[in-house]
């Protein structure tokens, strides 16, 4: 049941806070490719001031603050998962009567967001969007996400629901869903685009963090513009960069604009522009070809194919799909072991008979009907198929995929922790460093439980950071240094309110062992360790380590020379538990403190 909480008097804050009419002048300018160019532009004295001025006009009028008439409504689903009401906001714009289906964008909100920051909050010039959404006839939603998960696990579950909430009770184009979101809200629209790419006609993320490049091939039927800041933190501008990258390696239609003079907010100053964009766009619900990445099982299902079982686990996996016009079906994959595949009815002609191929040999041939999809599976000498009745999938279906057991609950308290030894151990297992390292910097991971350890799990356990691995090669000296450097010191050290229990700066370690006295003297409290100060290790960490310096580096900030492993953090975590089949782990002095 949908619930009208605001009438119910459930809301935290008025929907309506002195919103008012203004009197405003917008420019329409033509956009091309000189805006993905205009930083080459800058490069020479001629063209800056003309990019700057062009820019500034086409992307940074601020959209006015104005008077919205549509209905805007604070409402709720009960969540299957634990009984609870998880609220959601909607805006109904003016012309939606409910005769027509109409395009619907999810706005995500960011780090210490709700459900209401986008529309309330002045940072977002109160009521903007509402304003954009009434003139270009479009109906927003925007979830909670849980709070502080990146809409990973079970905020991803949150953004599913609401989505099915929406469609199921209001007219929605399915062709033309869309999705924006600001900082937190920016990375996960891209993490969820990215895992589900049919569902998406475009995106835009604001100011993201990063950008899960190695999912970049899943937006080539899903235009991406990305908007930010050009004074915004160095770290987001190369999380995001790493992605636009390897999207434009592959063809992906994707646009990057930067702001000049904008920092952290400054790409949510035109809702206007944004929307306006997000409508040129328009889904392609029945692809006669595409690419998906597969990082897990979790995340296996694209348009015709799902993919249950990877034959690496901890290695990317891949699906090529493409019919040809004889009705065939070809499919070239990688590090997959089993997979299903569904006929679409627009792409192939149902009546006649299908032939498919893998990896260049034909699997099978013959009628498949309507409710019956094709198993296939790869055998010790070559593939097997039958068929099976196709299977009721569901986007708002939680933990179906089990992964591992753990004989008992592993946490991020104390000052050696359980889970950190565990994360650390698959750290260092996926690259073969000698050491791992890791901390609980902003750490908003949840425990794992005792039992059955699914795979979303595995995402939860490490929220909020994903990126690839990375290994550099240091000295035991090196190393100690880091160590003493990020010792708790309460004069500088505050968590933050947003943090999980378990949050710290101190360092957790696979493959090391020291004890540290927090009384001494900064560069003495290390008072003994397993390293030895000449030797050189080669170190796993996570890669916002050298892009962020999320472990203090004792002044070697920018120094260290380092390599991308090319594996994504928590698909480490994935591939250790695949392997193992246990989560375990125990307390053998690896982090001690002197008494």
């Amino acid at each position: 049941m949908v619930i009208a909480s605001h009438c119910l008097g459930l809301s935290k804050r008025p929907l309506y806070r002195g919103l008012r009419s203004v009197t405003f002048m917008t420019f329409e300018i033509p956009t091309g490719r000189w805006l993905l160019d205009f930083q080459d532009r800058l490069q020479t004295r001629s063209g800056s001031i003309l990019a700057a001025v062009l820019l500034v006009l086409a992307c940074g009028t601020a959209t006015p603050r104005a008077e919205s008439s549509g209905r805007d409504l604070l409402l709720s689903y009960r969540s299957p998962i634990d009984e609870t009401e998880q609220p959601y906001r909607l805006y109904l714009p003016t012309s939606y009567a409910g005769e027509r289906p109409f395009p619907l964008v999810i706005a995500m909100h960011g780090t210490g967001g709700d459900e209401a920051t986008l529309f309330d909050d002045d940072r977002y010039s109160e009521g903007a969007i509402k304003w954009a959404a009434d003139k270009h006839g479009i109906i927003i939603a925007s979830p909670f996400g849980r709070g502080l998960t990146e809409y990973r696990g079970i905020g991803e579950n949150d953004f599913l629901a609401v989505l099915d909430a929406v469609q199921r009770h209001y007219l929605i184009d399915a062709d033309r869903v869309y999705l924006t979101g600001h900082s937190m809200g920016g990375t996960g629209a891209t993490y969820l685009a990215l895992h589900h790419p049919d569902l998406f006609a475009a995106v835009a993320p604001l100011a993201a963090a990063y950008s899960f490049p190695w999912l970049a091939r899943n937006a080539r039927h899903v235009p991406f513009l990305w908007i930010g800041g050009a004074d915004d933190e160095e770290f987001y501008l190369r999380g995001v960069g790493q992605g636009v990258e390897r999207m434009r390696k592959f063809g992906v239609s994707v646009k990057i604009e930067l702001l000049p003079e904008e920092g952290h907010f400054g790409a949510v100053k035109n809702f206007d522009r944004i929307f306006s964009w997000l409508l040129q766009q328009k889904r392609d619900p029945h692809p006669r070809d595409y690419v998906f990445e597969i990082d897990t099982p979790l995340h296996g299902r694209a348009y015709w194919t799902t993919v249950h079982k990877i034959s690496k686990p901890g290695k990317m996996a891949l699906i090529r799909a493409a019919a040809s016009a004889n009705n065939q079906a070809l499919f070239t994959v990688d590090n997959v072991s089993e997979f299903s595949f569904r006929p679409d009815p627009d792409v192939f002609d149902l009546s006649n008979k299908l032939q498919v191929s893998v990896n260049g040999d034909k699997v099978w041939a013959g009628l498949l009907s309507r409710g019956s999809e094709l198993s296939i599976r790869r055998g010790p000498v070559t593939w097997a198929s039958r068929i099976k009745k196709t299977r009721d999938y569901s986007l708002v279906s939680y933990r179906n995929h089990p992964v591992a057991k753990a004989p008992e609950a592993l946490d991020m308290l104390g000052t050696e922790k359980l889970l950190a030894n565990w994360i650390t151990d698959a750290m260092r297992e996926s690259t073969g460093a000698h050491i791992a390292i890791y901390n609980g910097y902003a750490y908003r991971g949840l425990p794992v439980s005792a039992g059955i350890v699914d795979i979303v799990d595995l995402v939860q356990c490490s929220r909020p950071f994903d990126q690839y691995l990375v290994t550099a090669r240091l000295s035991g000296k090196d190393l100690l240094a880091i160590l003493d450097d990020n010792i708790p010191d309460p004069k500088r050290d505050r968590n933050s309110r947003l943090d999980k229990p378990g949050a710290s700066q101190l360092i957790q370690v696979s493959g090391a062992s020291y004890v540290f006295d927090s009384r001494k003297p900064s560069g003495e409290r290390i008072i003994s360790s397993s390293l030895d100060e000449d030797r050189i290790y080669t170190v796993a960490m996570e890669g916002q380590v050298v892009e962020r310096e999320t472990i203090r580096l004792a002044g070697r900030f920018k120094e260290i020379d380092y390599m991308s492993t090319r594996t994504p953090f928590t698909l480490a975590l994935y591939g250790y538990a695949a392997k193992e089949r246990l989560i375990q782990a125990r307390l053998e002095g690896r982090v001690a403190e002197a008494r």
